[in-house]
């Protein structure tokens, strides 16, 4: 029963795992979202954490396609507070610091911190916090890194500064796997797109505003192909004894593409 998260080890991801399902030894990490989709898919794990939105930086987009593209559904949500710290080999002075490594979505939860304290320091950029933290390992340059103390703890790098994202910092974790599992969910998650005319989304707002059911999230994203319209991502509050599927079906009749992901409970 192996799971997959964002790595290498010592992510906000891997911590969400441990929370989510207790404390575990059988989490593969992978370096990137697509390839832990890949995972899932494969049967080389049985389930995965991804990351779908921050409370500062918005959705995560790279989950969203790929829940589009994959058959995998979403069964269950964390919701994470996240606490980033400027980590060093060494103990630098803010005034010493030569370059800063961050992954995109952590340097934007620090925005206020950086731009006050490190102005026109070089930033360079990539995919996980702790792999920020092994590349700035590896620099001969004054380096730092934006990262959490579980980073720190597995590199061995000091904290300069602590707590420097802004305030009410969180990210929401989304549980998926192949199975679709029966969790008396109180929310649902669905994708769709639309036909080329005018009342369109109209007319599918109208099908839950008649039943009273409230969206808690809508976006909509470009198709992949120039001309190919848009998509929209959509969660549903789900009320005690509601059934879902005279829903779907009226969505059928109004979409040209409809995609369940599945119902869950909410994270607290």
């Amino acid at each position: 029963m192996a799971c997959a998260v964002l790595g290498p080890h010592g992510t906000f991801s891997e911590e969400a795992a441990n929370r989510y399902w207790g404390q575990r030894n059988d989490i593969m990490v992978a370096a990137s979202i697509p390839q832990i989709f890949t995972l899932v898919e494969s049967g080389r794990v049985d389930e995965a954490l991804i990351p779908l939105e921050n409370s500062l930086a918005g959705t995560v987009k790279a989950t969203i396609q790929c829940l589009r593209n994959s058959q995998l559904t979403i069964q269950g949500e964390i919701l994470l507070p996240i606490r980033q710290d400027l980590l060093g080999g060494r103990k630098y002075e803010l005034e010493e610091i030569e370059l800063l490594i961050s992954q995109p979505i952590a340097l934007m939860q620090c925005q206020t911190f950086v731009s006050r304290y490190l102005p026109g320091v070089r930033t360079e950029i990539c995919d996980s916090t702790s792999q920020a933290a092994l590349t700035m390992r590896q620099e001969t340059r004054k380096a730092v890194s934006i990262g959490n103390r579980q980073a720190a703890n597995i590199y061995g790098l000091e904290i300069i500064y602590p707590d420097i994202a802004e305030e009410g910092n969180a990210t929401r974790f989304i549980h998926i796997g192949r199975e679709k599992k029966d969790t008396c969910g109180d929310k649902a998650s669905i994708i769709f797109a639309l036909p080329d005319r005018a009342g369109a989304l109209y007319e599918v707002l109208g099908v839950f505003a008649r039943r009273s059911l409230n969206l808690s999230k809508i976006e909509s994203y470009p198709g992949h192909n120039a001309g190919a319209g848009y998509y929209f991502y959509i969660e549903v509050d789900i009320p005690t004894g509601e059934n879902l599927q005279p829903v779907l079906y009226e969505l059928q009749e109004l979409c040209s593409y409809i995609k369940y992901l599945g119902s869950y409970r909410r994270a607290s």
